[in-house]
C-alpha cells in the first residue's frame, strides 16, 4: 500500500501541472497574436513588450523569437545615428541575438539567415553577410532574394575596388583600364566577384522577370569589360552584352508594376550608380 503513494503523488502533481501548462500556452498564444498585430501596425515598442512575454513563457517559440527580432530590427534600418545611439545599438544586437536563436531552434530558417545577412551587410561585415546568404542558398538554391541581394553586394564590392583604383590613376570615365599595367592587379581581385554576381543574377533572372536584375547585369558587363586586360575582343563583347541587357531592362521597365522588385519583400539594396559602359535604362525609348 505504501509503495503506491509515490504514484498517487505524481498523478496529483501532473493533474495540477497540466492546467497550468495549458494556461501558459494560452497566454503565450494570446501575447503572440497581440505582438504580431502590433508589429504589423508599426508599433514596435508595443510589439516588443508582448513578444518578450511570449519567449519568457515559451522559450522554444520560433515564431515568437522571429517576430521579436523583426520588432527590434524595424527601427534600425539606417546605420546613421538619428536617435538614441546606445539604444539603437542595443536593439541591433538584440535583433541579431534573436535571429540566431531562431536558427538554433530551426536551423533551416532562410528568413532568419537572410535577415542576419542583411544586418551584417549594413554593419559593413561582408564576409558574415556572404556566409548567411550562402547558407540560405544551401537550403533553397532558388531563393530569389538571396540570389539577388548577394549579387548586389558582390557588385558593390567590385565597383568600389575599381572606382577607387580609377580615381587613384586619374582615369576619366571613358578611359579603359585594359591596356594599363594596373589592370592585372584589379582583375585578380575583381573578376571572381563580378563573375559570381553574374552567375547569381542569371539564376535570379530565370526565376523572376525583374527590371532590377537586368539593370545590375547591365552594370556588371562594363565592370568586367574594364578588366579584360589587353583583350580588345573580350572588351567589346562585354560592352555589347551590356547593351543587350539595357534592351531587356527597357522591355521590363514598360511594365513596372510587374517587374520592379519591392522593398516589402527585400531589405532594399541601395540603388545602383550610372553604368560605366554604354547604354542606360534611363535612356529607354518610350
Amino acid at each position: 500500500m505504501t509503495a503506491r503513494w509515490p504514484l498517487v503523488c505524481f498523478t496529483l502533481a501532473l493533474g495540477l501541472a497540466v492546467p497550468q501548462l495549458l494556461a501558459q500556452i494560452s497566454n503565450a498564444d494570446s501575447e503572440l497574436s497581440l505582438g504580431i498585430a502590433a508589429y504589423e501596425k508599426g508599433k514596435n515598442n508595443e510589439a516588443i513588450e508582448h513578444l518578450e512575454r511570449v519567449v519568457a513563457l515559451m522559450p522554444n517559440s520560433v515564431t515568437g523569437h522571429f517576430y521579436l527580432a523583426e520588432s527590434y530590427d524595424s527601427d534600425t534600418a539606417s546605420e546613421e545615428c538619428d536617435w538614441n545611439c546606445d539604444e539603437k545599438e542595443r536593439r541591433i544586437l538584440r535583433a541579431i541575438q534573436e535571429y540566431n536563436k531562431v536558427l538554433e531552434l530551426e536551423p533551416t530558417s532562410t528568413e532568419a539567415m537572410k535577415a542576419l545577412a542583411w544586418r551584417y551587410h549594413r554593419r559593413a561585415k561582408p564576409d558574415e553577410a556572404d556566409r548567411f546568404y550562402r547558407r540560405a542558398l544551401e537550403v533553397d538554391p532558388n531563393d530569389f532574394e538571396a540570389l539577388y541581394t548577394l549579387a548586389v553586394i558582390r557588385w558593390q564590392r567590385s565597383y568600389q575596388i575599381r572606382a577607387q583604383r580609377r580615381a587613384e590613376l586619374k582615369l576619366g570615365r571613358n578611359k579603359a583600364l585594359i591596356n594599363l599595367p594596373s589592370c592585372a592587379e584589379i582583375r585578380s581581385s575583381n573578376l571572381p566577384l563580378i563573375e559570381d554576381a553574374m552567375s547569381l543574377l542569371t539564376r535570379a533572372d530565370g526565376l523572376v522577370e525583374s527590371y532590377d536584375v537586368k539593370v545590375y547585369l547591365n552594370l556588371l558587363y562594363p565592370e568586367r569589360a574594364d578588366i579584360q586586360c589587353g583583350d580588345r575582343a573580350a572588351y567589346n563583347h562585354d560592352l555589347n552584352s551590356a547593351m543587350e541587357w539595357t534592351r531587356r531592362a527597357c522591355d521590363a521597365r514598360r511594365e513596372p508594376d510587374r517587374f520592379t522588385i519591392s522593398c516589402i519583400s527585400l531589405r532594399c539594396p541601395p540603388p545602383a550608380p550610372p553604368p560605366a559602359g554604354p547604354g542606360q535604362p534611363d535612356d529607354c525609348p518610350e
